[in-house]
């Protein structure tokens, strides 16, 4: 079994077949002539012999996308087209990164590679090396050649008669280095191939005159393609490369077609007879310039020199040449082979795929890099050499020699057809289907229709994007777990390095600095917001870590939202989630606080927020800056370790909110100043261990009252929960298990919700909910009808009631210094304990224009103070939806940011106080009159409120014309986050995929156990909810 392989050369093809030697597990010896890596890419001032050799100011022709290795991204920063020197400095850490160089030996010739004695049995070579004049023999498994095309000039001075009487200077392009030494002369350039056109154009910046001198002519292409993108990156595509292998010539035209509408080739001497793809196209960006401005003019080939003249082919004469630099390319030999082994003729070598050489017994010898594509040879030349590793480990076989053969020769004969014939045209592949080929070979080729079926997104930049390296690492033997994300992110870094300077729009004066009270769940949504619309935050948050509310101490801070440890939330991961950010599908629906905390860590790491939060520090004062009238800056006091900072900002986010004050009426119950028992507000309330035997009263039927009275009922000795008015129960869980917010919030139900009396809505909503159990019966039936209070969420209430353990009181009319005393005149002894679940006050002792008064605040859209001359402070989050907060959170911070920022007019000071006065007394009819509905809104009405101000609101009649899939989910399914960035600011590029398998993550963490094939999930709920609306509208009708 292979295990040692020679590689000769350290440039691009014997770094990357070092590297793969390695991955296979391999143990590679690089032997390389000079003293560093690079080969081809080490620019040197003095050419060397035997040694590849460029001028100063090569760049290449390939973009860094298409040309860098496949696990191993080029920086972004870096330029598209690199300079020689940014190609080397990438090699470099291309050899760091993987540590390739200790493998290396410089300095080092390769004098001989020849066959073992017993070659035929074991593929064993000898390898004879010199350094520092000492020669030493070797024994290797495998070699691998990676020498390169570019070392043995063709200068074929025969074909040029009277040359040997021309009294000029002429050399090879191979010992050009720059300009400066053909200043004021007058040169003529013999070749019109990537080389000869770049001298032309750099020396006609010194010369006196510049001809160009072509045989055939040339189709020329600019590296920069449309919209400024480069060219390879547009047109190497899976699909454009489908098109021109099905219709060849209909490309070429479209190609010839597209290069002749920026520059006629004809008019400029430049267009070739063949077709455009029966050569490869010069790349040049500078000729045309040149040309037009007389600096290179086009000339026929040399048909033959006098002492200082050249005559061309077309009879022309230009007199006093200085200079002719030969830019005809390369040939190649193996001179430390034998012919036995490796023969060239006619600068051909015959190699199966351009790799392995068809006549050896053991195919332990793979030549790598000897092509010439059109696209970057980097890439090529890694998949050669991983390719070739499992050969030699013996993963992958090699047909026979007469199947070798076969294959050669079909390949030559394609060459020919399809090629000119010229010895530069031995050699040359294209670069999809070469590296399409090879990577059949290798089991790594992508295959698009699986993808499309799994990851639609990468099918889409695999099959329409440019088919960069990457590609062939999504799969197959040494797959990189980087190559999705790789691919994903390509564009931006194209776009990087030219988005240099930032365009600064007029409205960017303002709202440039912001500070986020607050790390919560409105406070991160808060800070990316700004990140979003370029603003710059800093967030205060006066505890250690980010998650404000949810996230559970045992003991209470002071200042700090607290909750009991057994919290689970009332909203379903899809409708709480941030827009942009889909919670993993394997998190349960209603997910408990930790859940919740993890989640809101997730997305700070993978937006990267933390590093904009200041922890341990509390916001002492915001105050207007005295010039606020036309600044709009805030003057910001804050606190951490004792000492004070004051800093200016432009915009101010509050994002503190609401669950921080306790609201403890004990006014309202005499006699709790001689009650003996213990009595605490809810906030304080942890566990129920504390309260095990015990007879407790929980006094409140919110969320927090139901939660708090089931937990202690299975400690307690008994519990009572008290309550005023009663409430009506809603399920988590709904019909066929479904969860409750998302059938109910659907854009056609709030249709048939406005369009259905509200007698008939509450009719039907409590009949429904009375069939789960008799309110009335289990005492829980409030005298307001269920539309006028937000209701209860509790799965497992009614089921204490009926065992007994949770009684349902009226409201303490006072205490004793034991018992309570009810309303109804009942009596409770021997009380133990009293939960105060009696809500919360809010307030904003830091910022003196907030004026909260009854735990009121006049807010426009709840979120802009109407008496601000400048808008630039927003309160984040200061709501309580029948539905999530955190999606309306973030809603409320995408509209502030782009306030601050000038992207958005709000109304005047009148306008918004008339919104708020409506609003005021909407509320005032509709909901009970209590301290816990000054907030409340209706998630699905707030949101599109929003919505259509920010201009991210669906236009349902437009997406049913364009999308009717979609538009079916967006009307007819839960009414999530993610229909908020289809169109508009911030939309994001994934929300139709994340709405069409939101009911598959729905489900997806209850499907525990294997029970037959899953039915479409999505067009149950959907039918479930027609069916919901048929009843509803028989219900009103008749």
């Amino acid at each position: 079994m292979v295990k040692t392989v020679a590689i000769i050369g350290a440039g691009c093809s014997g770094l990357a077949s070092i590297k793969c030697c390695v991955d296979e597990g391999l143990e590679p010896t690089c032997f390389e002539r000079t003293e560093d890596i690079g080969g081809l890419w080490r620019f040197k001032e003095v050419p060397e012999e035997n040694r590849a050799s460029i001028y100063n100011s090569v760049i290449i022709n390939t973009s860094k996308e298409m040309m860098c290795y496949s696990d191993y991204p080029i920086p972004e920063d870096y330029p598209n087209y690199m300079h020689n020197s940014k190609v080397l400095k990438y090699f470099r850490q291309y050899a760091e990164h993987f540590h390739l160089l200790k493998y290396i030996q410089f300095n080092t010739t390769v004098l001989k590679v020849k066959k073992h004695p017993d070659f035929n049995t074991t593929g064993q070579w000898f390898v004879i090396t010199e350094c520092n004049a000492e020669q030493k023999e070797h024994v290797f498994d495998a070699v691998m050649v990676c020498a390169g095309h570019h070392t043995h000039p063709n200068l074929p001075l025969s074909s040029f008669p009277g040359l040997e009487n021309f009294k000029g200077q002429y050399f090879h392009s191979r010992d050009y280095k720059n300009p400066l030494p053909l200043k004021d002369k007058r040169v003529i350039v013999v070749g019109v191939g990537n080389t000869g056109v770049d001298l032309a154009v750099e020396t006609c910046t010194v010369a006196k005159q510049v001809f160009l001198s072509t045989r055939r002519g040339t189709w020329l292409l600019n590296r920069v393609s449309d919209d400024g993108f480069p060219l390879d990156i547009v047109f190497f595509t899976r699909f454009y490369t489908a098109i021109q292998t099905l219709l060849p010539m209909l490309a070429s035209k479209f190609l010839e077609y597209k290069v002749n509408s920026r520059v006629n080739h004809e008019n400029f001497g430049l267009k070739p007879q063949h077709s455009f793809i029966s050569q490869h196209p010069t790349v040049s960006d500078n000729l045309p310039n040149c040309i037009i401005a007389g600096k290179v003019l086009m000339k026929t080939n040399v048909k033959r020199f006098t002492e200082t003249d050249v005559i061309f082919e077309d009879g022309t004469v230009e007199k006093d040449i200085d200079v002719v630099i030969f830019a005809t390319g390369y040939h190649f030999s193996f001179p430390f082979f034998d012919d036995s082994v490796l023969k060239v003729e006619k600068n051909e070598i015959p190699l199966y795929k351009m790799v392995f050489p068809p006549l050896l017994e053991k195919h332990t010898l793979a030549c790598i890099g000897y092509i010439q594509p059109i696209g970057a040879i980097m890439a090529v030349s890694e998949m050669q050499a991983r390719w070739a590793t499992r050969v030699f480990k013996g993963l992958k076989k090699t047909p026979s020699k007469e199947g070798m053969l076969t294959e050669i020769m079909k390949r030559k004969e394609e060459m020919q057809n399809r090629y000119v014939k010229s010895e530069r045209h031995t050699i040359q592949v294209d670069y999809v289907p070469y590296m399409d080929e090879i990577a059949e070979e290798i089991d790594c080729k992508p295959n698009w229709m699986k993808i499309l079926l799994t990851d639609p997104k990468l099918a889409w930049e695999v099959l329409f994007g440019p088919c960069s390296p990457y590609q062939y690492r999504i799969t197959g033997p040494v797959k990189w777990k980087g190559a999705r994300h790789a691919i994903l992110t390509q564009m931006d870094r194209v776009i990087k390095p030219t988005k240099t300077r930032v365009l600064k729009e007029s409205s960017d004066i303002m709202g440039k600095k912001v500070a986020v009270i607050g790390a919560g769940a409105s406070g991160l949504a808060a800070i990316k917001c700004c990140l979003d619309e370029g603003l710059e935050p800093t967030c205060f948050d006066r505890s250690d870590d980010l998650g404000g509310l949810w996230r559970f101490k045992e003991n209470l801070e002071d200042g700090r939202a607290s909750i009991y440890k057994s919290v689970i939330i009332n909203t379903s991961k899809e409708m709480m989630s941030y827009s942009d950010f889909p919670i993993p599908d394997d998190y349960p629906n209603y997910m408990h606080n930790s859940k919740i905390f993890k989640y809101f860590k997730t997305y700070a790491e993978h937006f990267q927020l933390t590093k904009y939060i200041h922890f341990q520090t509390t916001v002492c004062s915001i105050k207007k800056q005295p010039d606020f009238a036309s600044t709009g800056q805030w003057n910001v006091v804050t606190e951490k370790d004792g000492k004070q900072e004051t800093a200016i900002f432009d915009a101010i986010l509050v994002c503190s909110g609401h669950h921080t004050n306790a609201h403890l009426p004990l006014d309202s119950f005499p006699g709790i100043e001689k009650f003996k028992g213990q009595y605490m507000h809810s906030r304080e309330y942890k566990n129920p261990e504390d309260f095990k035997g015990k007879r407790v009263i929980v006094i409140g039927i919110g969320n927090s009252g139901g939660d708090i009275a089931v937990e202690l009922s299975r400690t307690a000795d008994q519990v009572f929960l008290s309550t005023r008015r009663g409430s009506w129960i809603i399920n988590r869980v709904s019909d066929y298990g479904y969860p409750i917010d998302m059938l109910a919030l659907t854009r056609f139900l709030n249709t048939l919700k406005h369009a259905v009396p509200n007698s008939v809505l509450n009719m039907f909503g409590e009949a429904k909910l009375n069939r789960r159990f008799d309110h009335a019966i289990y005492s829980l039936k409030p005298k307001h009808r269920m539309f006028s209070q937000h209701p209860m969420v509790n799965d497992d209430l009614p089921n204490r009631i009926i065992a007994g353990t949770v009684a349902v009181k009226s409201n303490v009319a006072k205490f004793t210094e034991t018992d309570a005393i009810f309303d109804d005149g009942t009596v409770e002894k021997n009380i133990d304990a009293v939960v105060f679940a009696t809500g919360y006050s809010f307030g904003f002792p830091f910022c003196e224009e907030l004026k909260v008064q009854n735990n009121k605040i006049s807010l426009y859209k709840y979120a802009f103070s109407p008496d601000l001359e400048k808008q630039t402070l927003a309160v984040i989050g200061l709501i309580q939806p029948l539905g999530a907060i955190m999606p309306i959170s973030e809603l409320q911070a995408r509209l502030a940011t782009r306030v601050f920022k000038g992207h958005q007019l709000l109304p005047t000071a009148s306008g918004m106080k008339e919104d708020i006065k409506k609003k005021k007394e909407e509320m005032e009819k509709r909901y009970v009159h209590s301290q816990r509905h000054t907030i409340q809104v209706d998630y699905m009405e707030y949101m599109d409120e929003l919505a259509e101000l920010l201009g991210v609101k669906p236009d349902m009649t437009k997406l049913f014309l364009s999308d009717p899939k979609l538009a079916w989910h967006v009307y007819f399914g839960p009414c999530t986050p993610y229909q908020y960035r289809l169109v508009g600011p911030g939309k994001w590029d994934q929300a139709r995929k994340t709405i069409l398998t939101q009911w598959d993550r729905a489900l997806k963490p209850m499907r525990t156990r294997y029970t037959g094939p899953a039915k479409d999930s999505s067009l149950l709920a959907l039918i479930f909810i027609a069916a919901v609306v048929l009843i509803a509208v028989v219900v009103y009708y008749f």
